[in-house]
């Protein structure tokens, strides 16, 4: 019985020092290191480089016309042979119509707002998925180490099997029983390794890293961090919403007349003196047709920015049902943790009982088979916590969708 005393007892040692508690939360210093980590991605700096070109067509915006010279020269041969000769000068000023100046900029300062508030919905997004990627991988990690530290037991409770079989007081059932689940929980562990390493290549991979270079640890907001107007989805929305507005401005100047002014110089040149003109030149059209379009135009872009007002109330439903699904993760965890105590302390009290029927005599031919159902009873509890806890990360790792943008785009180049 010291063997199987020996086997036992550190597997109720492990249990007692389970952490009843849920994943520590993530200071400000891995926030910002996280970050950091992501602004180095290849398509964050490509969507960096579409805000950065969107503020540059900030100066082509409410541009005026060019300025616009016509000139004419012509030779007048006459009748009774009188020869004139005729040049003509015109200097015309194209006007932009009543208000496109306006609505332009203000289009163009919307498209700057556009791109900058999707840049930082793609930075929440990416960052979003890695923390996920991360989470799973720490938590597939833990799993191995885990099933490594049973299969240690396991090995070593095969070996006290063989042992007894050498002298003639084993039966082989015993051995092919823990031959079985050492089988089963090594292949439980390549699995995780297998799906850890793909995760945390599929990160290197997003981040453009090479299969070297250390990883950043998990870091994701917590719900007191979430304010949904500073969300860069309820930003981009905005951002849409007066885009679509200084379209509503646009169309209604379409419909006003476009005017062209100028000065004109002509000077005609005969043999009895030269006629010399100046004068103003005033032009403009007479906008029938474009007044029904500028209306359709109008209603378009009143129905894009009601869409938009309706994808901001969809965001805001979307993080208050991702704020509840971190609360009931964390309450779960709160569960596990609590029920993995309560496991403990049944095990150990099997564990008493064996004792005692082994030291009376009784049941000592089973007492392999209940060191293998102890440990597998103790992989569960402790896989049940590890899950719970990678559910708890990877509901906070959405918050990163709805982090303030401000926050997001702070480590960008």
């Amino acid at each position: 019985m010291r063997i199987f005393r020996f086997l036992v007892f550190p597997t109720m040692l492990v249990l007692s020092c389970i952490v009843p508690c849920a994943a520590a939360q993530d200071s400000s210093e891995n926030k910002a290191e996280f970050l950091r980590a992501i602004a180095t991605a290849p398509s964050l700096n490509a969507s960096f480089l579409r805000a950065d070109a969107a503020r540059e067509r900030l100066g082509t915006a409410g541009r005026l016309a060019d300025i616009e010279i016509e000139g004419m020269a012509s030779r007048m041969i006459g009748p009774m042979n009188e020869r004139s000769t005729m040049w003509e000068m015109n200097v015309m000023q194209p006007l932009p119509r009543r208000g496109e100046r306006s609505a332009d900029r203000d289009r163009a300062r919307a498209d700057v707002s556009m791109a900058k508030a999707d840049h930082a919905m793609q930075a929440g997004e990416l960052a979003a998925e890695i923390a996920s990627a991360i989470a799973e991988a720490e938590g597939a990690l833990a799993r191995v180490k885990l099933l490594d530290e049973q299969i240690e037991r396991l090995n070593a409770v095969l070996r006290s099997v063989e042992a007894r079989i050498a002298t003639g007081s084993g039966r082989l059932s015993e051995r092919l029983t823990v031959q079985a689940r050492l089988a089963s929980m090594s292949l439980m562990a390549e699995e995780e390794r297998r799906g850890a390493a793909d995760a945390l290549s599929d990160v290197r991979g997003r981040l453009g890293w090479k299969p070297e270079t250390v990883l950043p640890g998990f870091a994701a907001p917590v719900p007191t961090e979430i304010s949904p107007e500073e969300a860069a989805a309820i930003r981009l929305a905005a951002a849409r919403s007066a885009e679509a507005q200084a379209r509503v401005k646009l169309a209604h100047s379409s419909a006003n007349p476009m005017t062209s002014v100028g000065v004109r110089f002509e000077q005609e040149r005969r043999s009895m003196g030269n006629d010399n003109t100046l004068g103003l030149a005033l032009s403009t059209d007479l906008p029938f047709r474009s007044r029904g379009y500028a209306r359709a135009d109008a209603r378009a872009a009143e129905a894009e920015r009601s869409a938009a007002l309706a994808d901001a109330d969809s965001v805001r439903h979307r993080i208050e049902a991702t704020l509840r699904r971190v609360q009931r993760a964390e309450h779960l965890a709160g569960i596990a943790h609590r029920v993995s105590r309560e496991t403990v302390d049944r095990l150990e009290a099997e564990y008493e009982s064996m004792l005692r029927a082994a030291s009376t005599g009784s049941g000592q031919a089973s007492t392999v088979l209940e060191v293998v159902e102890l440990l597998e009873k103790t992989t569960e509890a402790e896989i049940q916590i590890i899950r719970a806890d990678t559910a708890v990360r990877t509901a906070r790792a959405e918050l990163w969708r709805f982090y303030p943008a401000t926050e997001l785009t702070t480590q960008q180049p």
